[in-house]
């Protein structure tokens, strides 16, 4: 085995820079709107070019996000990879106990840390998070989008909620990805100060070993079967 193994594919890739730069540009335009008396805020609108401009920039990376989010379902859905990986990042039991296992050794009532496959249980909640949040996202920014023919089927009060859900879901979306994702992702002690994987799409055997034990045993008994 090579001191280093493909993690994430070409495809996968691309399809998380585009997650990430219309992700960015959305809760950059979405939250100066939501938080518009802010001097900050203020700012960035006049920045963007006033609140038309603004508007425009923000609904032209949702066409970007629903695009990827469309092409992601088929990916996952009619690709043998895309299938695989999406099997592979699916929750199980196995997750929730191995989250108790992770808490006992943080909290020093165990000193062994769970195995993990390709994916652990915080890679598997980054993941769905944001898989429902865009869903919620979507639906709720169509609806805003298209008020006026929302308002002739919807209550008012359904359009109100619709807002308050909005926003709120666009805050929480930024607080996952932009801090707790940065953090493991990028800023945990065993990557920083970044971890590359999301350019180059590899990860080191030894690392593979330590953070994926289950996977490196698959792949090294894959490997000695090839060898046979």
């Amino acid at each position: 085995m090579n001191n280093s193994v493909e993690r994430l594919s070409k495809n996968q890739r691309i399809q998380h820079i585009i997650l990430l730069v219309s992700m960015i540009m959305l809760s950059i335009t979405g939250l100066v709107l939501k938080f518009h008396n802010n001097a900050f805020s203020i700012w960035l609108i006049k920045l963007e070019g006033g609140i038309w401009i603004r508007g425009l920039i923000h609904r032209i990376f949702a066409i970007v996000l629903i695009l990827l989010s469309i092409y992601h379902v088929l990916w996952v859905t009619f690709t043998d990879h895309g299938h695989k990986e999406l099997m592979a990042i699916t929750p199980r039991t196995k997750d929730f106990s191995d989250f108790l296992k992770k808490l006992a050794y943080n909290l020093g009532l165990s000193n062994k840390l769970p195995e993990f496959d390709k994916y652990d249980y915080l890679q598997k909640f980054q993941y769905w998070g944001v898989v429902i949040g865009t869903g919620v996202m979507v639906i709720t920014g169509m609806i805003l989008w298209f008020v006026n023919q929302s308002m002739a089927i919807l209550p008012k009060w359904v359009i109100d909620v619709t807002m308050l859900i909005h926003g709120w879901d666009g805050v929480l979306i930024f607080i996952v990805l932009f801090l707790f994702h940065l953090y493991n992702v990028h800023l945990n002690p065993s990557v920083f100060p970044m971890s590359k994987t999301w350019l180059d799409g590899k990860i080191s055997v030894e690392r593979l070993k330590i953070e994926h034990k289950l996977e490196y045993d698959r792949l090294m008994a894959e490997k000695k079967y090839e060898k046979e």
